[in-house]
């Protein structure tokens, strides 16, 4: 090994591009095959994985409490079921509290008494069996055991449950002082796609003491938190797929008048993940684009480390010949060479490994914000995970180490040794490498433009109302007053509304039902008065006039009511109108991609009960921060919060924050090309290298026959070059295809034109040529004396 230790020193800069092009590639790669492998295997580890299903909506897992006992005296294939509801709140103990925090999932889980025989979590201490069979018993995770409790043992102690008002029917159920005792200790949820904040779960049968209100028969069974979900587990070797239809009739004729017709999802446990109807409010939410391009990821880095370590690695292999030759002549098989350059290899590779590794947990946990799901490393080295490392290590060394052993068994030792030997590659291998990571690189490129140009097409997308510099400000109980006077004496502040009720900037606000026959028809409306009807900027079709108490209808919503542009009244099916008092141009969500633009109205009324804020600045970049200390003055503390929101929004923030999945997936593919274009740089200084290394005596040649250094510097350009213009020929047509396809799931999309390859091409090739010209340029310069006297 002494021997390949001074050729590596000898040669550092080969060395230092070897180790760290693995080194980079194999920590994502390590990094991205612990988050795929968890996120295909999530929750398959339960012992009924295959049996259990959740029920629940089309668009939603949503399903009242009660209707899930009526619905398994229908089906006989169910054999139990579990209700499963989270719910954000404070857990006490003596003075110590526990909450959870503003982005965060909730810490409370009330289930029913089967939870823990549907689901296989550890217990750390307590009875399955028994750990929820009261009203009044709770089972806490480690984490909380250890924090609340220390070495105590927690079993037979009591916390009080302390839930958030999530709803404005929190009236008469709503108690505060629920108090609950310790069965069990269950290990911290991991690996699954129930909430992994979860902290305490209590059982569930006092759950209208913790919301607040029961849950009505006319709306889905959800909190501002989140919704109850239904889990079934069958019968072995059952399904549901023939009582559908009874499950819908029943929940459309007994809980669910206004929605119309019920529509039933079944879907697996394992599949739940990457549901559409995961909303990732109160489960964790899987993205199958994001997965899908992650997985594509660590091929591509795979890929870019095994070819550059290996192409590195044969490129090399006539500057070690007159070694191998001298080790032959002494005595050595050729196995025994081929075995040397064998372990020589594996043992680079191995250690490049191993500092991935040390990397990649130190990296782990920035990995999994960004890729949006849990990377727990140490906690997944099993047999399984080394055994992969391991076969990966070896294969890469025995590969990297045979291929040289067969470059040099096409010669005599004897010739080698005596000089007669010159070791002269065409690079065919290594030319094919570099056009295909080129082509990726290229690929890559494309797809960072493309993703970024579509987000910026989204933010920007006309949705019917003005955004800029404007601020919704939910006032505390009682404060409206108090605010309005502040708000008039601030002088960035150009003009206040105000408003009632929930707006578009975020999500459509209270839905009304209209009576149309034996159905109902839903009708989306704000009330505000003028001044913020004025400030949103709404685009009048037909104005018959504003009065108190109209509503403005948009096109939709005029079509649906059977109503045209000359009408003037309202009927809300009820015996009661009201006035229309015009026609608005349609209003589109922030999120531009939620699907079809419901009916929706504005009634202008001056009078509101609980009025919000709507507030135009003049663009004053500390505005946010003064209207959050206002508020935050005035807020009672001790106060619930209300559904959930924060009490000061940005509409332009709130519009930029509906596409963070898609600004989510930019940062990956950014972050992904930079490493491709890293990691492609690295190989082309390495076989720039080799080949003028191997050329010197040519390019001497050509200046003593009166070539000048800029004419040598074309010519080695031009032989970078072409690999390069073949790659872009190549990564077009699949760019193309590629990007055709990911904007195909945007129902508001770009169009991709020929310019964004070009940029993406012309952005490659001027990366690579600066790569290779600083060494081109120094050997097209060197005096051709220091290489022609070694002959």
């Amino acid at each position: 090994m002494k021997s390949y230790f001074r050729f590596l020193s000898r040669n550092k800069l080969y060395t230092l591009i070897n180790v760290v092009g693995l080194v980079v590639s194999l920590t994502f790669i390590i990094l991205l095959g612990d988050y795929t492998w968890r996120q295909y295997s999530i929750d398959s580890w339960h012992k009924n994985a295959d049996r259990i299903y959740l029920v629940g909506h089309q668009e939603a897992f949503a399903m009242w409490p009660e209707a899930v006992k009526s619905i398994k005296d229908m089906c006989p294939e169910v054999e139990q079921t579990c209700c499963v509801l989270s719910q954000k709140g404070r857990v006490k103990y003596g003075q110590q509290e526990v909450t959870e925090a503003d982005d965060e999932n909730a810490i409370i889980m009330l289930t029913d008494s089967a939870f823990f025989k549907f689901f296989d979590f550890p217990l750390l201490a307590g009875d399955r069996l028994s750990a929820l069979d009261a009203p009044d018993k709770c089972v806490i995770t480690e984490r909380l055991a250890k924090h609340l409790f220390g070495a105590k043992d927690p079993i037979g102690e009591s916390l009080q449950l302390v839930g958030e008002c999530s709803s404005d029917y929190a009236k008469e159920d709503f108690d505060t002082t629920l108090v609950y005792t310790i069965s069990a200790v269950v290990k911290d949820f991991d690996h699954t796609v129930l909430p992994n904040e979860t902290q305490v779960i209590a059982n569930m049968a006092r759950y209208p003491q913790l919301l607040g209100y029961h849950f009505q028969n006319y709306n889905f069974a959800s909190t501002a938190f989140g919704s109850c979900k239904a889990f079934f587990m069958l019968r072995p070797g059952m399904t549901l797929d023939s009582k559908t239809k009874n499950i819908d009739n029943y929940i459309s004729k007994n809980y669910h008048p206004l929605m119309g017709e019920f529509k039933t999802s079944i879907t697996p446990l394992k599949d739940v993940l990457f549901a559409p109807q995961n909303g990732g409010k109160d489960l964790v939410k899987g993205d199958k684009q994001r997965l899908h391009i992650l997985l594509a990821a660590v091929l591509i880095l795979l890929f870019f480390a095994i070819t550059n370590y290996i192409n590195l690695t044969v490129a090399n292999t006539g500057f070690r010949a007159k070694e191998m030759a001298t080790r032959k002549l002494f005595g050595s098989s050729q196995m025994r060479v081929s075995l040397k350059l064998i372990v020589e290899s594996t043992l680079m590779v191995a250690l490049s490994f191993v500092i991935g590794l040390f990397l990649a947990v130190s990296l782990q946990d920035d990995a999994a914000n960004l890729f949006r799901g849990k990377i727990a490393l140490l906690e997944d080295i099993n047999v399984v995970s080394v055994s992969v490392s391991l076969a990966f290590i070896l294969l890469t060394g025995i590969v990297s180490g045979i291929l040289p052993s067969m470059q040099l068994s096409r010669y005599q030792p004897i010739d080698i040794v005596k000089g007669n030997f010159r070791y002269h590659s065409k690079m065919v291998l290594g030319r094919l490498f570099i056009i295909l990571q080129s082509v990726i690189t290229i690929t890559m490129l494309t797809a960072t433009l493309v993703v970024w140009l579509q987000l910026n097409h989204l933010i920007h997308a006309p949705r019917g109302f003005d955004a800029e510099n404007l601020y919704c400000i939910m006032s505390p109980d009682g404060k409206s007053q108090t605010i309005g006077k502040q708000l008039a004496e601030m002088p960035f502040v150009e003009k206040v509304g105000t408003y009632e009720g929930g707006l578009f900037n975020y999500t459509f606000p209270v839905a009304m039902g209209i009576m149309r026959g034996d159905s109902f028809m839903m009708l989306f409306c704000t009330t505000m008065d003028q001044a913020s009807f004025d400030l949103l900027g709404l685009k009048i079709i037909k104005d018959h006039g504003s009065s108190n108490g109209s509503y403005y209808l948009t096109e939709n919503a005029l079509h649906q009511l059977g109503y045209n542009n000359e009408t003037r009244v309202l009927d809300f099916g009820t015996g009661s109108t009201a006035p229309i008092g015009g026609v608005l141009n349609e209003i589109k969500l922030a999120n531009v991609l939620e699907g079809e633009v419901p009916p929706f109205a504005i009634c202008i009324d001056k009078h509101k009960t609980f009025p919000y804020f709507l507030v135009k600045t003049n663009g004053d970049k500390k505005a946010k921060a003064v209207f959050q200390e206002m508020v935050k003055k005035l807020e009672d503390p001790n106060a619930p919060k209300v559904f959930g929101l924060e009490r000061v929004q940005s509409v332009e923030e709130t519009i930029a924050k509906a596409f963070e999945n898609e600004r989510n997936t930019l940062r990956i593919v950014s972050l992904f090309t930079l490493i491709a274009v890293i990691i492609s740089i690295l190989g082309t200084i390495g076989m720039s290298l080799f080949f003028i290394r191997q050329r010197q005596k040519e390019i001497s040649i050509r200046k003593v026959m009166g070539s000048t250094s800029t004419e040598v510097l074309m010519l080695m350009l031009r032989i970078f070059s072409i690999p390069m213009l073949i790659a872009f020929v190549i990564a077009v047509p699949i760019s193309w295809y590629v990007m055709t396809d990911w904007l195909s799931n945007f129902s508001y999309r770009i169009a991709l034109s020929v310019w964004i390859f070009v940029a993406a091409g012309f952005t490659c090739f001027i990366i690579s040529l600066l790569t290779v010209v600083f060494q081109s340029w120094r050997a097209a310069s060197e005096n051709p004396v220091n290489n022609i006297k070694t002959e």
